[in-house]
């Protein structure tokens, strides 16, 4: 027989007496604990919630879902539809700019799970590092984590990253003064 997760979240509601009453009586009427009437509730009421996209299938709580807190932080992060707050956007413009270390291609649509299970307890702290020092060490939070996933004896992506010699600079950006109306 397979072991049974136990529980580990406390939820903690205000309720009325009609509504206390009105969960109690459907708990009965279930022969199911209120946990467990109220578990059911939330996942139907979940199972109906959507996120509408133009362009492609609607969206839901299943899209976002991981095991691992930090996949799921970064994909919530990134849906203005779900609201995210300043500090969740500071966290997601942080892994968007270290990008070797959070998703698995500049284009950062796939999360790095393994380098986010070891890096994201300790991601307000890699935030804090690149505050304090990115004006004397752009890099110094990239090091950081490289030593985090070193000490977990995991490799971890070249970083700094290299960058192109001043002779490499694309088209772009060397006729700027071109494109620009006057």
């Amino acid at each position: 027989m397979a072991k049974r997760t136990a529980k580990s979240e406390t939820l903690t509601i205000r309720l009325d007496p009609k509504t206390r009453f009105m969960l109690e009586f459907v708990a009965r009427l279930r022969g199911q604990t209120i946990t467990t009437v109220v578990e059911r509730a939330i996942a139907d009421t979940a199972d109906e919630a959507k996120i509408v996209v133009y362009d492609g299938p609607d969206l839901t709580w299943k899209d976002f879902w991981s095991i691992e807190e930090g996949e799921r932080a970064l994909q919530i992060y990134a849906e203005p539809s779900l609201r995210p707050t300043y500090e969740e956007d500071k966290r997601l413009a942080f892994a968007r700019k270290h990008w070797p270390f959070f998703y698995t291609s500049d284009k950062k649509q796939v999360v790095r799970t393994g380098y986010v299970e070891i890096l994201w307890p300790r991601i307000d702290e890699f935030i804090a590092i690149d505050d304090e020092q990115k004006a004397n060490d752009y890099f110094a939070a990239g090091r950081a984590m490289k030593k985090a996933l070193s000490d977990a004896k995991v490799a971890s992506p070249d970083w700094p990253p290299e960058t192109k010699p001043s002779s490499q600079k694309s088209a772009f950006s060397s006729d700027l003064d071109d494109d620009i109306p006057f």
